[in-house]
């Protein structure tokens, strides 16, 4: 609908019917509970003339098109990123009902030898079972999602466990075990968040070992850092059942 609103101020050929294009997609974006982006859009796309400028109308229409055009395509590219960020939060989130939906529910007596016999319960005991099982749930979403891709960080490489370079996300895996340490989860999240190259970074961690204290303080802590244009997810499954 955005581009719809945007094709017709572009096509605009003078001020009133810019003016009047420009007025119809800050209504909408109101409508849509976007009242600061709303406020945005009039102050970058209000034609503000310098009568000391030899400037034609035609220019200053020109130049302003452009920056709404600019606006417009930022604006876009925040909610497709919202998107992409719920969509992956989701397959986090419910990741544990799928193991259990995948093995750990009754196998129907019709389904075939193969299935019944390699379909039998295991349980997730590090971050490559973990990443063996959430592969197929991303690539069926995102194909180009792969594993372990290495990034030369200057001075040693850096093993990515999940990367969807579509989308430029990580999804760092972590699976605590007895020996694991608050302390040294914390420190390995925080090295990987300084190096990883990605605006979308997100730890999935399987706390086996139930090692984190407080897990909404845990999330709070690396969700609330400013990486500037990096943003950073932390999803938590405190449970030993998967």
């Amino acid at each position: 609908m955005i581009n719809e609103y945007m094709d017709e101020i572009l096509y605009a050929t003078s001020v009133p019917d810019y003016e009047s294009a420009i007025e119809k997609l800050i209504d909408y974006l109101i409508t849509q509970g976007k009242t600061s982006e709303a406020a945005k859009l009039r102050d970058v796309a209000v034609l503000r003339k310098n009568r000391f400028s030899n400037r034609s109308v035609a220019e200053d229409l020109s130049e302003k098109k452009e920056d709404v055009r600019s606006f417009i395509k930022t604006l876009l590219d925040i909610e497709n990123r919202k998107d992409t960020e719920n969509i992956i939060s989701t397959i986090l989130n419910n990741f544990p009902e799928y193991c259990r939906k995948l093995y750990k529910t009754k196998i129907h007596d019709k389904c075939s030898p193969g299935i019944k016999d390699h379909l039998v319960e295991f349980h997730i005991e590090n971050e490559y079972d973990l990443q063996k099982l959430m592969l197929p749930l991303l690539t069926a979403i995102f194909p180009d999602t792969r594993t372990e891709s290495v990034q030369d960080s200057g001075h040693h490489t850096i093993r990515k466990d999940i990367v969807i370079n579509s989308i430029n996300s990580v999804i760092e895996l972590k699976c605590t075990h007895l020996g694991t340490t608050e302390r040294q989860l914390s420190e390995e999240i925080a090295s990987d968040m300084v190096h990883y190259e990605a605006s979308e970074l997100f730890f999935y961690i399987y706390d086996k070992a139930n090692v984190i204290h407080n897990t909404s303080s845990f999330i709070k802590t690396y969700e609330e850092k400013d990486f500037g244009q990096k943003r950073i997810r932390v999803i938590i499954y405190s449970h030993n059942d998967l």
